[in-house]
């Protein structure tokens, strides 16, 4: 019995020592500093039981947007799909959240199915200089994506602490781990790993143990994107420390039941309020229109949106992008 509690304790130094102790990370499992609720398994049977889904349209057609390649502007940014954007900056080009699956899911026959193509094909982007995961979700974290480009483009892939070895086993090279506030050089051009309201899995028994996050991009321009997050004085953090993004790429989507997803999933309400905190010049949403992961409709979000800021005046500081759209920062 001695042994084995010398053998638990050192494993659970070794992995201490390999992270770091934080106030997000306690040595075995992350967290969130504030309001680290997660869902038990009663909750998620009570939600599948009593939810009042509203179905959405098995596919719906994309417009043939051009992709345009930067020239003298600062940035453009082409909205995909969910929650991946191509950033385009002087002598950089970033791909956010990759996912060009069929389906979210760790099968491929089953789990939420996608009912739009993707609005940019992947063999159709420019080069890839790096690629940004926000976490270990499925509908974030795609390996089968990630293996492509990393064939296609050999990029640099930035994940959180704990996802590098999940990449390498599915072939993906070039991948580095980041704690919140780690930052790395491309460059004119700095990344900078920083927190998030959300939680991370990959299957029954792996909860929080790989971190999760957002990331800002620092340049001629300064854009921040939120990966999946809850509303948080996280944003507020993230602005007192560095500042205003010039483009905020903020989730919309997957927000209801409010009851179950508040923490994790943003409403328009709640984006909107980020993009205050942030001091965002412009605001773009993402995280709504490919998968069905929730129960609100298909254009709730969009419709939402669009109520909100025409109310407070500020429909050309948040915007909603088709997918495959571009929005030009000059």
């Amino acid at each position: 019995m001695k042994y084995l509690v010398i053998f638990f304790l050192t494993m659970q130094m070794g992995l201490a020592q390999e992270y770091g102790l934080s106030d997000h990370y306690d040595g075995d499992r992350f967290f969130n500093p504030r309001n680290h609720i997660l869902k038990s398994l009663w909750e998620v049977l009570k939600w599948k039981m009593t939810n009042e889904r509203i179905e959405w349209p098995e596919q719906v057609e994309n417009k043939n947007y051009p992709l345009p390649l930067i020239n003298d502007e600062k940035a453009i940014l082409t909205f995909i799909n969910h929650s991946t954007f191509l950033v385009q900056l002087p002598g950089l080009n970033i791909l956010t959240d990759p996912v060009y699956s069929m389906r979210t899911s760790p099968v491929s026959f089953a789990g939420p199915k996608r009912v739009r193509e993707p609005g940019q094909q992947l063999k159709s982007l420019p080069k890839i200089d790096v690629v940004i995961v926000s976490h270990n979700h499925y509908d974030h974290l795609d390996l089968a994506t990630l293996k492509e480009i990393s064939d296609l483009h050999l990029p640099s892939f930035l994940v959180p602490l704990g996802d590098k070895k999940l990449l390498e086993e599915a072939g993906v090279k070039n991948v580095r781990e980041l704690d919140w506030w780690d930052e790395v050089s491309f460059g004119e051009h700095k990344i900078i790993f920083s927190p998030a309201q959300h939680w991370s899995a990959r299957g029954l028994f792996d909860k929080c143990k790989s971190l999760w996050g957002s990331y800002m991009i620092q340049g001629k321009s300064h854009i921040y994107f939120g990966g999946d997050t809850g509303y948080e004085e996280h944003f507020k953090t993230i602005q007192e420390k560095l500042g205003s993004p010039d483009v905020a790429l903020l989730p919309i989507g997957a927000w209801s039941p409010r009851w179950f997803m508040k923490y994790f999933h943003m409403d328009p309400n709640d984006a909107l309020m980020a993009h205050k905190d942030l001091g965002a010049k412009t605001s773009i949403g993402m995280h709504f229109g490919t998968f069905q992961l929730t129960d609100e409709g298909y254009n709730d979000s969009q419709e939402m949106m669009k109520v909100l800021t025409e109310k407070e005046k500020l429909q050309d500081q948040f915007i909603v992008l088709d997918q495959g759209e571009s929005h030009i920062l000059r």
